[in-house]
C-alpha cells in the first residue's frame, strides 16, 4: 500500500467533514421535521391545561375549541 500524498489527506479530510456534515443536517431535520409534526398535539395539550372545565369534582378539557368553535348542542 501507498503513501498518501498531501493532497489526498486534505482531500480525505474533506470528505470526512463533509460527511460529518451530512449527518448532523439529516439528524437535525428529522428532529425538526418531527417538532412540527408534533406541533397540534403539543398545542391541544396546552389548550387543555390552561382551559379546564370542572364537573361533578372532575376536570376535563373542553375539545369543542377544537371542532371549529361551535358547542355541540346536548340533548334536552
Amino acid at each position: 500500500m501507498r503513501d498518501m500524498t498531501q493532497r489526498e489527506k486534505r482531500w480525505d479530510d474533506r470528505a470526512l467533514v463533509a460527511a460529518g456534515v451530512v449527518a448532523v443536517g439529516v439528524f437535525l431535520g428529522g428532529y425538526g421535521l418531527r417538532a412540527w409534526v408534533t406541533r397540534d398535539a403539543r398545542s391541544a395539550f396546552e389548550w387543555c391545561f390552561w382551559h379546564q372545565v370542572e364537573m361533578n369534582g372532575h376536570q376535563y378539557c373542553d375539545l369543542t375549541e377544537f371542532e371549529g368553535g361551535q358547542p355541540v348542542a346536548e340533548e334536552q
